[in-house]
């Protein structure tokens, strides 16, 4: 099942070992505007691998370049081009793994809700205005010019 906001993501596998980002959105530019194309990488080593995604404008355009592209040769090596589906998981998306060392987010903090005058609490959040900043520019007027007819 893809998520609802897909456009056009391809995954495309048996890539030339040397071939570029950009090297793989030219290729794929004549089916559509290419959003996106992404060679992947060993995160250990940071070695290309032989597989990547386009993601291109259209749901249309990425089904005309996977039946044209499915097979074409690059380099000497023949393109397995696919659309790509997202895994299903069990109604929760997976986090990414952390890299050892990577910052962690700060929990987020919850506000407590507005008081609307039915709660007698005292820590009930109450809002108060808050005063306008006075503008630190001024404006200078000044009449136009008449023209002479």
């Amino acid at each position: 099942m893809r998520s609802q906001n897909f456009r056009g993501n391809v995954f495309v596998a048996n890539l030339p070992p040397e071939i570029s980002d950009e090297q793989l959105a030219e290729a794929f530019d004549a089916f559509g505007i290419v959003l996106s194309a992404t060679v992947a990488h060993d995160p250990a080593t940071g070695k290309r691998l032989r597989y990547g995604f386009v993601d291109i404008a259209t749901e249309r355009a990425a089904k005309l370049a996977v039946e044209s592209m499915n097979g074409a040769a690059i380099d000497g090596y023949n393109l397995d081009v696919r659309i790509s589906e997202r895994p299903v998981t069990a109604n929760k998306p997976r986090a990414a793994p952390r890299a050892a060392g990577a910052p962690q987010r700060a929990p987020r903090r919850v506000m407590p809700r507005p008081s609307d005058g039915y709660d007698d609490r005292p820590d009930a959040f109450t809002p108060r205005p808050q005063p306008r900043k006075q503008p630190t520019f001024q404006v200078e007027r000044r009449s136009l010019p008449r023209r002479s007819g």
